[in-house]
């Protein structure tokens, strides 16, 4: 047990299980399965963290091309992990005398989503500046937040998944140009791209601090 506490993923999973954890007790609450979709997103919520920590370990010495590749895979996914914030919408649906324990069971589904996004945006940061230079590292995780935000309009409001790109790439790019001049698209954009890029900064403010501590 304390190995769990002593590592990223080990706290990830304790937090992981226990929002799976509040999940069984409405469960058992209500007789209803409701808020069943909210493991869905947490899993998609993990894909990025997934893909970047894999990135990480296993491709540090692999070819630009091929770095690329896997980089432009993960943005794909990232914007799954903020998009659970937008589950609060769902929020209507809870019972009057069960409202408090709908609120936190959506606090802490999101909340694990945000932090999947910053981790994983921050390995992503991190490997960037080790194999280019901080400027382009920097730049990246700009465009990353942004684009994270653009993302999440697009699962929320125009109901694209990731892999749509894929199979449907030509819908989403007529799509989302029809949606240029749709304050909404700016709004979510802008709003959530500046949001999650203030907690990316905040966390590695955090992490340069802690790292200030242990040199002295």
């Amino acid at each position: 047990m304390k190995k769990l506490f002593k590592s990223t993923k080990g706290l990830l999973f304790l937090l992981i299980s226990f929002c799976l954890f509040l999940w069984m007790i409405r469960i058992s609450m209500t007789k209803s399965l409701f808020f069943g979709f909210l493991i869905w997103n947490l899993f998609l919520a993990y894909t990025p963290y997934f893909i970047s920590s894999i990135i990480k370990e296993k491709m540090q010495n692999s070819s630009t091309f091929k770095l690329i590749i896997a980089l432009f895979v993960w943005l794909l996914f990232l914007p799954n992990a903020p998009y659970i914030i937008t589950d609060f919408i769902h929020l209507h649906h809870a019972k009057a005398n069960l409202i408090w324990l709908d609120i936190f069971i959506l606090f802490a589904f999101s909340s694990t989503g945000l932090l999947l996004a910053i981790l994983s945006l921050t390995d992503v940061y991190k490997l960037i500046k080790q194999k280019w230079n901080l400027q382009y590292a920097n730049y990246f995780s700009i465009s990353a937040t942004f684009l994270c935000g653009f993302g999440i309009y697009l699962g929320r409001f125009l109901r694209f998944n990731s892999w749509d790109v894929f199979t449907n790439p030509l819908l989403i790019l007529k799509k989302s140009f029809l949606s240029i001049n749709d304050p909404k698209t700016w709004f979510i954009t802008i709003s959530f791209g500046s949001f999650l890029y203030l907690l990316f900064s905040l966390f590695k403010s955090v992490e340069n601090i802690s790292l200030e501590n242990k040199k002295h």
